[in-house]
């Protein structure tokens, strides 16, 4: 979600670091070298560099060669071609977004789906030209704090439950049927389509929808909820949708003190969905107040995760890069049996970090609402 000043958070993160000797940074067990330009980091994380280009930066989407991501006010894409040094190729203005920004823009290559919240808005973005993106197409009424592709970008569905004719982009249109009419959630925070046409939501409870006969109709295939109804912000499903394993998040914002309430990274079991029809929980992993120097600062604005990304070699358990703002980017590994082990982690300096996307095997960029862009090395075993 849009994020508010973490200020207070900074200065408490601030402190620690100054209450800290250097010695203290230097040789705490587990850390590099020392402190980097860019934050601390377990000695199997590098930083690599910084790219302050971003207001709120909140998300993006790694498409072929390109790096598309945004922030309060702009679309921005990165050629990727050398990863560990990204460079601006081209930039668009948008409607400036000072509440729920957009989150987890998407795209196919040619176009990108970008909605607005506070203009009611789907902007239909082309991109073919990287160097220069135009507004193609707008949608009004449209109005979502996520949008995406379904069928190639020829259909979106967004949060607020809606589904829009996109097979010609420069005409989006409105359908008046909804993705979750007649099912157990009617909109959420997301929805991720994992192989073509085949549709997981961020609700609760969570679905797995078939849009591949009838974008406009989908067909539930398969449940999952939890006891106690907690918030599900991120849904994935490595592998295509192939994998035993989901990966999924939540979102608690506003704590400023980590507990047992605090919103967990999430294993869920999909080896039997076919068969059951349903998702089960498998195991779940939070966040916890530290000295900073040890991983974890000692007070937060948000002790939650939020996006996350399978590594491109996951299959069947792996490795994780996962956003949990002021606690940083996290690497989880996921054992064979789903269950979930913090093997790394990359704290910047007075970030909140949103999202974290793998760009190679080894680099990751993560996006951050105080920050931009860290580039950073995951240099551990896979």
């Amino acid at each position: 979600m849009k994020r508010m000043s973490v200020l207070l958070s900074t200065l408490v993160m601030a402190g620690a670091v100054l209450a800290a000797s250097p010695h203290s940074l230097a040789y705490a067990p587990g850390l590099t070298d020392g402190p980097s330009a860019g934050g601390i980091s377990t000695d199997n994380v590098e930083f690599i560099r910084h790219i302050p280009l971003s207001t709120n930066g909140v998300g993006g989407r790694l498409i072929d060669d390109y790096f598309y991501t945004n922030d309060q006010n702009k679309i921005m894409i990165f050629d990727v071609a050398t990863p560990e040094d990204p460079q601006l190729a081209g930039f668009l203005p948008m409607p400036q977004e000072w509440l729920l920004s957009r989150e987890d823009i998407d795209g196919n290559g040619e176009i990108l789906v970008v909605p607005n919240t506070v203009t009611g808005t789907l902007y239909i973005v082309d991109v073919e030209d990287k160097s220069n993106p135009t507004i193609l197409s707008e949608l009004a009424g449209a109005q979502s704090h996520t949008s995406s592709c379904i069928l190639d970008c020829t259909w979106v569905y967004n949060s607020s439950g809606q589904i829009i004719d996109l097979r010609d982009p420069a005409k989006p249109k409105l359908m008046k049927e909804k993705w979750g009419e007649g099912k157990p959630a009617s909109s959420g925070h997301d929805v991720t389509e994992v192989a073509p046409g085949l549709v997981l939501t961020a609700t609760q409870p969570i679905m797995l929808l078939d849009a591949r006969k009838n974008p406009r109709k989908p067909k539930l295939l398969a449940i999952g909820g939890n006891d106690d109804a907690r918030f599900i912000h991120t849904a994935r499903w490595p592998s295509g949708g192939k994998d035993k394993f989901l990966l999924m998040a939540g979102e608690t914002n506003f704590k400023v003190q980590c507990s047992e309430s605090s919103a967990a990274f999430m294993t869920w079991d999909a080896s039997k969905w076919k068969r059951k029809k349903t998702f089960t929980m498998i195991d779940e992993y939070r966040m916890k107040n530290g000295t900073y120097a040890d991983g974890n600062p000692p007070a937060n604005v948000s002790c939650s995760t939020h996006w996350h990304e399978a590594h491109p070699d996951f299959h069947n358990g792996g490795l994780v890069a996962a956003a949990f703002f002021e606690h940083g980017t996290r690497f989880i590994d996921v054992s064979s049996k789903g269950k979930i082990n913090e093997i790394g982690w990359f704290l910047p300096h007075g970030g909140s970090t949103s999202a974290v996307y793998w760009v190679t095997d080894e680099i990751a960029y993560a996006v951050d609402y105080n920050r931009g862009i860290d580039v950073i090395r995951f240099t551990g075993k896979v």
